[in-house]
């Protein structure tokens, strides 16, 4: 029986050399499998690799010097797409396995968990989708798990928690769903986890409190509830905490002053309450402390004064006080040298801002104490903050004049002071800010006028002086600023035209608001502003035709041109503004036609023509299908199915509208009746009677038609009776209704005054009877019988 085996073996030792087969050819195969399944390689990464060459010298590959097996594979940043073959776990000696910033594809393949030397696997950005296979639970050596920036889905595996030797896990930017698994505390050499940007929910488990060695929590941008885990004081070696943009209540436990080694706490946009805890004074080596967006109160903590190397405080958008009329913590945080950033916005910090605050950080970048309730004037002292890019005091209680302070901002890019109680004039120096890219001092009280040396920062983009009260004209300078994207001087007391050079700001592509102002002339020059997307110029005094040309403003969305003197048709090249959503003509001298080019205007929602002498149909369907009759109101000659415009009439004159050259009673109306009735009662003098048939004038309403209350222009009282058109009988209605009221002669039955009557519009005035209709008292809707009693 022992023959078999001894053949066997001789056998196969008797195969000539070149048919044996190497110990690595698996690898080898592996490897070519996984080249096949690549269907881009951009950079020719793979172009060595072939049989005619050793594959321990293919591009990304390493092989053991003793066996020749590969044990590293790394095809970082080359671009590949593909799916990843599931071959790869043939290679039995593999310890690392890097793909980052490819286009992988497809499943992680479940046969890399038979890799059990495995200490990297690094798939992150990538196209890879699925779950995480739970066999690589097989992988017992690893130590990175990275494979964040995917499109993996799922819950973590349990069969992760064999991972002992697991060091990194970094899942972030995925998809994945569920809960944090408890026993990750249990993988007691883990350093870091990054969990962020997930669709993870639950509370953060206590058990994380057991990792001792745990360098780095970021758990950013899930869903995640509950308080933040006392427990978590007790991983002191802890530097990096990440819990923004979650669902996090309670408090900051006190006890997280015991993690020394901080550097950087961030949990902005959550629920947190109460105070900072006193014990932050010992995170002396933190560098970025961001609370902001929570619901934080109490005073700040004289403690932040301890932490020295601290660079960015953010605490805005919360419910801290000052405690003090003097702003203590700037005080205090005088003795960060290394501040860069302070961010206090939106709290109810009150006060005013000591002379101490330009003892702050030389190196301060960003200022922002915005949307407090600070006054006082603005201290000379800020002036020694040169390093500032961007400084924000609005929305507070500033007063006095602007100081030249600013001026030595010389790196400032953005300023806004606007919504105090400033006044005085705009510095002139703020002409030398050659880098300030914004300025907004909107809604204080400054005055004269706007200098010309604002044409001088070549590098501005939005410019707000709106609701001041400057005067003089726009200075033609502004001009020269041909980064401008915004400007808005709104609500001031400028005069004269808009200059040519700043109306042809080609760049400008935001917002053009000039409204609120006593501006004259024509605005022809505005439609150079191809690229801008909003243009205000209302309650103005401009005058002239609206500009054809305005139909150049591709990308305009907003036009306001209410209030002024416009006058002439409007141009029908308007409709050429596929984007605009909104217009105003509203309260110009307008006439003509409504253009019916309007109609195909399918992006517009708000359309107002209102107070202006527009005639003729208003047209229907498209972008009037949503207008309301308030935006047509106060054009006499307008007519249509619309709720207080008569139907227009298609005979020679189509004037729907009654006048005195156009007044008639019809022929069908008894001449008797006409003899004796006062003089006649234009249309025209009914509308202003009834303030254009409006709701607030409607007494009531029946099958026949509406009655309204108005008032002559001589003070008298009537009642105006409007037939409904549109019965076929209203005709014969009417005629029957003046025989019968012209013979009827009873203290108990009204008099007519006159008769209104076209083609279109047909009506009887009455006088107004102010205690209402006999019906009314003889039979009350409400609560109880007759109103009336016998002596009545």
């Amino acid at each position: 029986m022992m023959m078999l085996p001894l053949l066997i073996f001789f056998c196969f030792s008797a195969l000539p050399p070149h048919m044996a087969k190497p110990s690595n050819y698996s690898d080898q195969q592996a490897l070519l499998a996984f080249k096949a399944a690549i269907f881009l390689d951009p950079l020719n990464s793979l172009l060595d690799w072939s049989p005619n060459h050793t594959f321990c010298n293919w591009t990304g590959v390493i092989c053991s010097s003793h066996r020749q097996r590969v044990v590293s594979l790394n095809l970082t940043d080359m671009g590949l797409a593909g799916p990843i073959s599931p071959l790869l776990g043939n290679l039995s000696f593999l310890r690392v396995l890097a793909f980052r910033n490819n286009s992988f594809e497809g499943h992680i393949p479940y046969q890399l968990g038979k890799l059990f030397r495995l200490r990297i696997l690094r798939l992150s950005q990538n196209n890879l989708e699925g779950p995480i296979p739970s066999s690589l639970g097989g992988c017992r050596s690893l130590q990175f798990l990275i494979l964040s920036y995917n499109y993996l889905s799922g819950s973590i595996p349990s069969e992760l928690s064999l991972l002992s030797n697991l060091e990194t896990m970094v899942l972030g930017v995925n998809n994945f769903t569920g809960t944090i698994p408890p026993f990750l505390g249990n993988l007691s050499f883990l350093i870091a986890i990054d969990l962020g940007e997930n669709s993870l929910q639950g509370g953060i488990p206590a058990e994380l409190g057991m990792l001792s060695q745990l360098n780095s929590l970021n758990l950013r941008a899930n869903s995640f509830t509950g308080s933040i885990p006392v427990t978590l004081s007790n991983c002191t070696y802890l530097q990096l905490l990440v819990l923004y943009q979650n669902h996090l209540s309670g408090l900051i436990p006190w006890e997280f002053g015991r993690l020394s080694e901080l550097q950087q706490l961030n949990s902005w946009g959550n629920q947190l309450s109460g105070e900072i805890p006193s014990s932050v004074g010992n995170w002396t080596q933190l560098q970025v402390l961001d609370l902001s967006r929570n619901q934080l109160s109490g005073r700040l903590p004289p403690g932040f004064g301890k932490m020295q190397q601290l660079r960015r405080l953010l605490l805005s958008v919360n419910h801290f006080v000052s405690g003090s009329s003097d702003l203590s913590i700037l005080i205090a945080l005088t003795n960060c040298s290394n501040l860069e950033d302070l961010e206090l916005g939106l709290n109810h910090l009150t006060g005013v801002l000591p002379n101490s605050i330009g003892h702050l950080s030389s190196s301060l970048s960003i200022l922002m104490l915005g949307s407090n309730e600070i006054g006082g004037n603005i201290p000379d002292a800020i002036g020694n903050l040169t390093n500032l890019s961007l400084l924000s005091l609005k929305e507070n209680r500033f007063n006095g004049t602007i100081p030249s302070a600013p001026c030595r901002f010389l790196n400032l890019e953005r300023l806004y002071l606007g919504t105090n109680n400033l006044h005085g004039r705009i510095p002139d120096c703020f002409g030398q800010l050659k880098r300030l890219g914004l300025l907004s001092l909107s809604q204080n009280m400054l005055s004269g006028q706007i200098p010309e040396g604002l044409g001088d920062l070549p590098q501005l983009r939005e410019l707000n002086l709106s609701h001041d009260q400057l005067s003089g004209k726009i200075p033609a300078s502004l001009g020269r600023c041909k980064t401008l994207e915004t400007v808005d001087m709104a609500y001031n007391k400028l005069t004269g035209n808009i200059p040519s050079e700043v109306a042809g700001l080609q760049n400008l592509q935001f917002y053009f608001n000039v409204s609120g102002n006593s501006l004259q002339g024509s605005i022809l020059e505005l439609s150079k502003m191809v690229m801008v997307l909003a243009i205000d110029v209302s309650q103005n005094n401009f005058s002239g035709g609206i500009p054809s040309a305005l139909s150049s403003c591709k990308g305009l969305e907003y036009l306001n041109l209410a209030g002024n003197a416009f006058e002439g048709p409007i141009a029908a090249s308007l409709a050429d503004l596929k984007n605009l959503e909104y217009m105003d003509l509203s309260c110009n001298n307008l006439s003509g036609k409504i253009p019916v080019a309007f109609k195909k205007m399918k992006m517009l929602q708000h359309l107002n023509l209102s107070s202006n002498r527009l005639s003729g149909e208003v047209p229907e369907g498209g972008a009037f299908a949503t207008l309301d009759a308030s935006e047509i109101m106060g054009n006499l000659g307008l007519c249509g199915g619309w709720i207080n415009l008569p139907p227009c009439s298609h005979s020679k004159h189509k004037h729907p509208f009654v006048s005195k050259k156009h007044f008639h009673i019809d022929a069908n109306v008894p001449v008797p009746l006409l003899e004796v009735w006062p003089p006649k009662i234009s249309y025209e003098e009914l509308v202003d009677a009834t303030g254009e048939f409006t709701d607030e004038n409607l007494i009531g309403t029946s099958s026949f038609g509406s009655v309204y209350k108005g008032i002559l222009k001589n003070g008298r009282n009537i009642a105006v009776k409007v037939l409904k058109l549109q019965d076929e009988h209203a005709h014969q209605t009417f005629i029957r209704e003046c025989n019968a009221l012209k013979r009827l002669r009873h203290r108990t039955v009204i008099k007519i005054i006159s008769a209104c009557s076209n083609l279109d519009f047909k009506a009887l005035i009455l006088p107004f009877m102010s205690n209402g209709s006999l019906e009314r008292w003889l039979y009350p809707h409400e609560g109880g019988g007759c109103k009336l009693n016998l002596s009545d």
